[in-house]
Protein backbone atom coordinates (compact mmCIF):
# COMPACT_ATOMS: atom_id res chain seq x y z
CA UNK A 1 0.00 0.00 0.00
CA UNK A 2 2.95 2.33 0.60
CA UNK A 3 4.04 2.02 -3.03
CA UNK A 4 0.48 2.63 -4.21
CA UNK A 5 0.17 5.70 -1.97
CA UNK A 6 3.52 7.01 -3.23
CA UNK A 7 2.42 6.52 -6.86
CA UNK A 8 -0.90 8.25 -6.25
CA UNK A 9 0.73 11.19 -4.45
CA UNK A 10 3.37 11.51 -7.18
CA UNK A 11 0.62 11.55 -9.82
CA UNK A 12 -1.33 14.25 -7.97
CA UNK A 13 1.79 16.34 -7.33
CA UNK A 14 2.59 16.31 -11.06
CA UNK A 15 -0.97 17.44 -11.85
CA UNK A 16 -0.83 20.16 -9.21
CA UNK A 17 2.40 21.46 -10.76
CA UNK A 18 0.80 21.43 -14.19
CA UNK A 19 -2.34 23.18 -12.90
CA UNK A 20 -0.23 25.86 -11.19
CA UNK A 21 1.59 26.49 -14.47
CA UNK A 22 -1.71 26.59 -16.41
CA UNK A 23 -3.15 29.05 -13.87
CA UNK A 24 -0.04 31.21 -14.21
CA UNK A 25 -0.33 31.16 -18.00
CA UNK A 26 -4.06 31.90 -18.05
CA UNK A 27 -4.13 34.56 -15.34
CA UNK A 28 -0.80 36.23 -15.92
CA UNK A 29 -0.65 35.83 -19.68
CA UNK A 30 2.92 34.58 -19.48
CA UNK A 31 4.86 32.47 -21.91
CA UNK A 32 7.66 29.95 -21.62
CA UNK A 33 10.14 32.55 -22.87
CA UNK A 34 8.92 35.08 -20.28
CA UNK A 35 9.29 32.49 -17.51
CA UNK A 36 12.82 31.69 -18.67
CA UNK A 37 13.76 35.37 -18.93
CA UNK A 38 12.38 36.23 -15.50
CA UNK A 39 14.08 33.20 -14.02
CA UNK A 40 17.46 34.05 -15.57
CA UNK A 41 17.30 37.53 -14.02
CA UNK A 42 17.34 36.01 -10.53
CA UNK A 43 20.31 33.70 -11.12
CA UNK A 44 24.07 33.88 -11.36
CA UNK A 45 25.01 32.56 -14.81
CA UNK A 46 28.31 30.81 -15.54
CA UNK A 47 29.84 29.39 -18.70
CA UNK A 48 31.03 25.84 -19.23
CA UNK A 49 34.71 26.78 -18.75
CA UNK A 50 33.93 28.15 -15.29
CA UNK A 51 32.00 25.00 -14.37
CA UNK A 52 34.84 22.80 -15.65
CA UNK A 53 37.25 24.69 -13.39
CA UNK A 54 34.88 24.29 -10.44
CA UNK A 55 34.73 20.54 -11.09
CA UNK A 56 38.51 20.28 -11.42
CA UNK A 57 38.91 22.22 -8.14
CA UNK A 58 36.49 19.77 -6.51
CA UNK A 59 34.19 22.54 -5.32
CA UNK A 60 31.48 21.37 -2.94
CA UNK A 61 28.40 21.65 -5.12
CA UNK A 62 25.46 19.76 -6.55
CA UNK A 63 25.07 19.74 -10.33
CA UNK A 64 21.46 19.01 -11.24
CA UNK A 65 20.26 18.21 -14.75
CA UNK A 66 16.52 18.97 -14.79
CA UNK A 67 15.70 17.23 -18.07
CA UNK A 68 13.58 14.10 -17.92
CA UNK A 69 15.41 10.87 -17.13
CA UNK A 70 14.85 9.47 -20.61
CA UNK A 71 16.66 12.47 -22.10
CA UNK A 72 19.61 12.35 -19.70
CA UNK A 73 19.95 8.58 -20.14
CA UNK A 74 20.06 9.07 -23.92
CA UNK A 75 22.54 11.97 -24.11
CA UNK A 76 24.48 11.69 -20.86
CA UNK A 77 25.25 14.33 -18.24
CA UNK A 78 28.10 16.51 -17.08
CA UNK A 79 30.64 14.79 -14.83
CA UNK A 80 29.29 14.63 -11.29
CA UNK A 81 25.76 15.71 -12.24
CA UNK A 82 22.64 13.90 -11.19
CA UNK A 83 19.16 13.99 -12.62
CA UNK A 84 16.09 15.48 -10.95
CA UNK A 85 13.53 16.29 -13.62
CA UNK A 86 11.92 19.72 -13.45
CA UNK A 87 8.51 18.17 -12.83
CA UNK A 88 9.72 16.41 -9.67
CA UNK A 89 12.04 19.15 -8.43
CA UNK A 90 9.08 20.83 -6.70
CA UNK A 91 8.80 18.10 -4.11
CA UNK A 92 12.23 16.44 -4.22
CA UNK A 93 13.84 19.66 -3.01
CA UNK A 94 11.07 20.41 -0.51
CA UNK A 95 11.83 19.95 3.18
CA UNK A 96 8.19 19.64 4.24
CA UNK A 97 7.19 16.54 2.29
CA UNK A 98 7.41 12.95 3.54
CA UNK A 99 10.96 11.58 3.64
CA UNK A 100 10.37 9.19 0.74
CA UNK A 101 9.47 12.15 -1.51
CA UNK A 102 12.73 14.01 -0.84
CA UNK A 103 16.02 13.73 -2.65
CA UNK A 104 18.63 14.01 0.10
CA UNK A 105 21.22 15.31 -2.37
CA UNK A 106 19.27 18.58 -2.58
CA UNK A 107 18.21 19.38 0.95
CA UNK A 108 21.13 21.59 2.04
CA UNK A 109 20.06 25.18 1.34
CA UNK A 110 23.63 26.44 1.91
CA UNK A 111 25.31 24.20 -0.68
CA UNK A 112 26.05 25.64 -4.12
CA UNK A 113 23.71 24.21 -6.77
CA UNK A 114 24.48 24.36 -10.48
CA UNK A 115 21.39 23.78 -12.60
CA UNK A 116 21.51 22.62 -16.20
CA UNK A 117 19.47 20.95 -18.93
CA UNK A 118 19.76 20.58 -22.69
CA UNK A 119 19.86 24.28 -23.56
CA UNK A 120 19.63 25.95 -20.13
CA UNK A 121 16.01 27.06 -20.52
CA UNK A 122 14.24 24.63 -18.18
CA UNK A 123 17.27 24.85 -15.90
CA UNK A 124 16.61 28.58 -15.47
CA UNK A 125 13.07 27.83 -14.31
CA UNK A 126 14.36 25.09 -12.01
CA UNK A 127 17.03 27.40 -10.63
CA UNK A 128 14.51 30.09 -9.79
CA UNK A 129 12.32 27.49 -8.13
CA UNK A 130 15.25 26.44 -5.93
CA UNK A 131 15.97 30.06 -5.01
CA UNK A 132 12.30 30.56 -4.16
CA UNK A 133 12.57 27.48 -1.93
CA UNK A 134 15.40 29.04 0.06
CA UNK A 135 18.55 27.79 -1.68
CA UNK A 136 21.12 30.54 -1.23
CA UNK A 137 23.65 29.82 -3.99
CA UNK A 138 22.02 28.73 -7.24
CA UNK A 139 23.94 28.99 -10.50
CA UNK A 140 22.72 28.46 -14.07
CA UNK A 141 24.97 26.89 -16.70
CA UNK A 142 24.68 29.12 -19.78
CA UNK A 143 23.61 27.12 -22.84
CA UNK A 144 23.21 23.88 -20.91
CA UNK A 145 24.84 20.63 -21.88
CA UNK A 146 24.67 21.50 -25.58
CA UNK A 147 27.00 24.47 -25.02
CA UNK A 148 29.12 22.27 -22.70
CA UNK A 149 29.64 19.82 -25.60
CA UNK A 150 30.13 22.65 -28.10
CA UNK A 151 32.93 23.95 -25.88
CA UNK A 152 34.69 20.58 -26.17
CA UNK A 153 33.70 18.89 -22.94
CA UNK A 154 32.34 15.38 -22.72
CA UNK A 155 29.21 13.99 -21.14
CA UNK A 156 29.05 10.83 -19.04
CA UNK A 157 26.47 8.10 -19.53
Amino acid sequence: TSALLYSALTFFKHWICILVQIKRIVLMKTTFNKLVGESRESLEIIDSHTLKTMIENKEDMAIIDVNDKEETDKRGMIQGAFNVSLGTLYYKADQEVPENFKDNRIQDRDKKVVVTCGLGLCAAIGGKLLKDMGFKDVVLLEGGVEKWREDGYELEK
